[in-house]
């Protein structure tokens, strides 16, 4: 059973470094600050820098926070995957689609 413990503490060590490794992608691609996220999420955002900065863990209040901010990127954060036709899409998707808006009129 000690073994299996160490097992899933690490798979989760690694889940939640993955999460925060697309929140930082998500800061760089949606150019959101740690004071817009403060204001969307009520985390404080010396909290969102420490992520940012890769000097603090993900925990579940900022997944949670940032799915209810966040909606359409909820799926993507906890997978890294995307459902266009669902809603769920990724940063980069709708930073495409606003690119394209924006050339089309």
């Amino acid at each position: 059973m000690y073994k299996w413990y160490l097992v899933t503490g690490t798979i989760y060590k690694l889940y939640i470094a993955m999460i925060r490794e697309r929140l930082i992608a998500f800061f760089n691609s949606a150019e959101v600050t740690s004071r817009e996220m403060e204001r969307l999420t009520g985390i404080d955002r010396e909290k969102w820098n420490a992520v940012r900065g890769k000097r603090r863990r993900v925990n579940e209040d900022d997944i949670e926070a940032f799915n209810e901010a966040f909606p359409q990127f909820a799926y993507w954060l906890t997978t890294g995957k995307t459902i266009p036709d669902a809603g769920q899409i990724s940063p980069e998707i709708e930073k495409a689609r606003k690119e394209n808006s924006l050339k089309t009129g």
